[in-house]
């Protein structure tokens, strides 16, 4: 999982909440536990059906019973 660096003091943050946007796209609020300073990122939800590892299954060997 993504946990960006404090931009303050260098430190591994902590997701603290997610936010579910109007639009395809979530917004993630991530805390620093040393200095509390907070951090937004924008991250796209991807439709899991349409990822590589899913494409791949379903174009596999798959049959539907007879």
């Amino acid at each position: 999982m993504f946990q960006p660096l404090c931009s303050t003091c260098r430190t591994t943050t902590m997701l603290a909440r997610i936010t579910h946007g109007a639009w395809d796209f979530d917004i993630r609020t991530f805390e620093c536990p040393v200095c509390t300073g907070i951090h937004q990122v924008v991250a796209d939800l991807a439709d899991p059906m349409k990822s590589p590892k899913a494409n791949g299954w379903l174009h596999g060997q798959l049959q539907a019973p007879k």
